[in-house]
């Protein structure tokens, strides 16, 4: 029986395949450069024209983009572009940021219970720790307390390892700085907000999964209350 060729579509499919394995092997969010050409190509043990057109198909999928003279990325999912246009429009209220953060949130707390270990825990220590010193101080750095506490979370979200949420973490990132901005600055808000990230840093510490996952529920109800009162306090001024 003659040998047939394999078609050049098929070799750059599989070779995409290969590329996609990578990505998500090496956890890559979008943004990330991928190694230049020629260096790729080593890797995959592939011809460059191969992944050349592989990286066209990736790209017209809208999972990498090529930056001629600056090399290729990876690209964010058109999903995660769609809910940041949405919030950048402002079109959702407080609920529904504060929803979106329960809802990604949550689960990922207990699924850092299962997967942390003792360097993630470090982190999330030196976080809190680096929160401390910025509230001790006598004129508190307000912007850098909050990309501080967003970093706690979502330093949590990472460790879950959920390829979906740390496709759209930039957005969840987003979504967590319109409901901070008006909490952090509350009277007492910040003295609440350490102790309850104490305690879910212990959960997931202990690997108490449901405990981790009540506690941050517990921690976002506690914040959302708090923002949707101070709107309303300001909406009668």
């Amino acid at each position: 029986m003659a040998l047939q060729a394999v078609p050049s579509e098929s070799r750059a499919s599989r070779i995409a395949g290969q590329v996609i394995e990578m990505i998500n092997s090496q956890k890559l969010a979008p943004g990330s450069a991928l190694p230049p050409e020629r260096q790729l190509a080593e890797l995959l043990d592939v011809s460059r024209p191969s992944l050349r057109e592989a990286l066209h198909i990736l790209q017209a999928q809208g999972l990498v983009a090529i930056k001629h003279g600056q090399g290729t990325f990876v690209a964010e999912p058109v999903l995660a572009q769609e809910l940041r246009a949405a919030t950048i429009a402002k079109t959702h209220d407080l609920n529904e940021l504060f929803d979106a953060r329960e809802a990604l949130e949550v689960p990922s707390s207990r699924w850092a219970s299962e997967r942390a270990n003792k360097e993630d825990i470090r982190t999330l220590r030196a976080t809190i720790n680096q929160m401390a010193q910025v509230t001790a101080q006598e004129n508190v750095d307000f912007q850098l307390l909050q990309t501080l506490d967003a970093k706690f979370h979502l330093t949590i979200v990472g460790i879950a390892g959920n390829r979906f949420i740390n496709q759209t973490l930039g957005v969840l990132q987003d979504v967590m700085r319109m409901s901070m901005e008006t909490t952090l600055r509350l009277p007492g808000r910040v003295e609440i907000s350490r102790s309850e990230h104490e305690a879910i840093l212990k959960a997931i510490e202990n690997r108490e999964g449901e405990l981790a996952a009540s506690l941050t529920r517990a921690h976002i109800t506690g914040a959302r209350q708090t923002a949707i009162a101070d709107a309303k306090q300001k909406s009668r001024k």
